[in-house]
């Protein structure tokens, strides 16, 4: 939940100009955690879920705000123009 709320936080700053703007190596090293932990849970599902229950299923995952991130990444998706990057940022 934290790293989400660095997310939105990201998305705020870089829309509104506040002070210190979040570099695009800051965002993508926090959407670079997001990707790792989701590959990770699903390199670690069992194969086969036909006889488990939906709770045994869940149980699986780890508690991630699956649809709060969903959501968080696609409004960072509209600001990707407008992201500073690299040395040419820091000026």
């Amino acid at each position: 939940a934290s790293k989400i709320r660095y997310l939105q936080e990201y998305h705020n700053r870089v829309l509104h100009n506040i002070y210190p703007v979040p570099s695009g190596t800051d965002i993508a090293n926090t959407l670079k955690y997001f990707s790792q932990t989701l590959l990770s849970v699903l390199r670690d599902a069992p194969s086969e879920r036909g006889q488990q229950s939906r709770d045994a299923q869940l149980s699986d995952y780890p508690s991630l705000d699956y649809q709060g991130l969903y959501v968080t990444l696609v409004t960072l998706l509209d600001l990707v123009p407008l992201l500073q990057h690299g040395q040419h940022g820091k000026q």
